[in-house]
């Protein structure tokens, strides 16, 4: 008895003091018997905050399910910063985002700024509102006609000043948030990036019209977002999210995403892991093409707001995806924009319920938090994902 005591004392200690291990370092073996460590842990202790997402990664069961409230320009309430200030200003976007960090809690961050970083290093033009996200001048696009795509110049990262201010906010937060979390780095798919330049409707009849020519441009934008994700894969962040909105039913059908994006982010998701970082994808369309965004990137997180194709419930998900991803999301962002924080908590614990089982789950709002809704139901959600596993 006296030597199960003991073991027991040594399992109450926490097994990793320092930031999460990149995954190209360690050996696969090494890792699943960390997280095997970690999880038996788990069952007599609190793990740290690490701890608990090593041990997801793995798909092993943690102590609890960690969590991600994805409180991006909302943080800039905290402070008191305008839409425009968080947008184009690192350090107020930087205390914001750690005012988020420390207020609300949580396990993972992702720093981003707005869906329109890349395009605008490109040339196109901006509006930013007072009260509400950076988007594009939808009336003056940078390409104009199918012309263009091939028309458009790769830019140096040195000159492009909102790229460089994420990898500036990257830094300093990576540093801040130290062992604390885990930091995640952020790229809009070249595919998006293109849309902010030319509008949805347009790129997409001209994916079909003129697909050598939009891929010109995929290409030229493709080369960009390499040099943008090595600068941010440097700031010693965990792990890179791209975001491919359009593999999904609300963009491309699946051929057409394959042959267009496909080739480009499978190049990119392939450059995140020789940098020993960590593969996320995010999607927030209806109908997401997951196999397909497996196939190609090899993500190990998947963020989601919708069912994916070919799944008809949270059961069906787990089953058919739960061993190769870890899935993270999909709180309805209505819900917390809207609801009482009873059913907040009661829809995090259907969350955890139907995806938490056997690890491999981070609990999350299927995409940025409401910016302009109140912040209560991101403290909610945050004690929803210690309360409710």
């Amino acid at each position: 008895m006296s030597q199960d005591k003991g073991i027991f004392r040594k399992l109450g200690k926490p097994l990793l003091q320092g930031m999460i291990p990149p995954p190209g370092l360690f050996p696969e073996k090494f890792l699943d018997a960390l997280s095997g460590l970690c999880s038996l842990r788990g069952k007599v202790s609190r793990l740290t905050n690490v701890e608990r997402l090593i041990t997801t990664l793995r798909h092993r069961e943690p102590d609890r399910v960690p969590c991600c409230p994805l409180v991006i320009s909302g943080s800039r309430r905290l402070i008191g910063a305008s839409f425009p200030d968080f947008a184009l200003k690192p350090e107020t976007t930087t205390r914001a985002l750690m005012a988020a960090f420390d207020l609300i809690g949580g396990e993972v961050v992702i720093p981003m700024l707005d869906l329109s970083v890349e395009a605008s290093d490109f040339g196109q033009t901006m509006i930013y509102p007072e009260n509400s996200t950076p988007h594009p001048d939808y009336d003056h696009p940078l390409i104009t006609d199918h012309t263009g795509y091939q028309k458009l110049k790769r830019i140096n990262l040195r000159d492009a000043r909102r790229m460089h201010s994420l990898v500036e906010v990257l830094r300093i937060v990576t540093r801040q948030v130290g062992m604390k979390g885990v930091v995640s780095g952020f790229c809009f798919g070249p595919l998006g990036v293109l849309c902010m330049m030319r509008g949805a409707e347009h790129l997409f009849r001209e994916c079909i019209l003129y697909p050598t020519e939009v891929m010109a441009a995929l290409e030229t934008i493709t080369g960009v977002l390499a040099e943008f994700i090595e600068a941010q894969c440097e700031t010693g962040v965990a792990a890179i999210t791209l975001d491919t909105l359009f593999a999904s039913h609300n963009g491309l059908s699946k051929p057409l995403w394959e042959q267009m994006e496909g080739p480009f982010v499978r190049e990119l998701s392939s450059l995140i892991r020789s940098k020993g970082c960590i593969v996320g994808v995010h999607n927030c369309g209806h109908g997401s093409y997951f196999d397909s965004q497996i196939r190609f990137m090899e993500p190990q997180i998947m963020s989601f707001a919708e069912l994916p194709e070919g799944c008809n419930t949270l059961g069906e998900l787990k089953k058919r995806y739960g061993d190769q991803v870890v899935l993270m999301g999909n709180m309805n962002t209505s819900l917390l924009a809207h609801a009482g924080p009873c059913e907040v908590i009661q829809d995090a614990k259907r969350l955890i319920e139907a995806l938490a089982d056997g690890g491999g789950f981070v609990l999350a709002p299927g995409c940025e938090y409401p910016p302009n809704a109140p912040l209560e139901n991101a403290f909610v959600l945050a004690q929803a994902a210690k309360l409710c596993t």
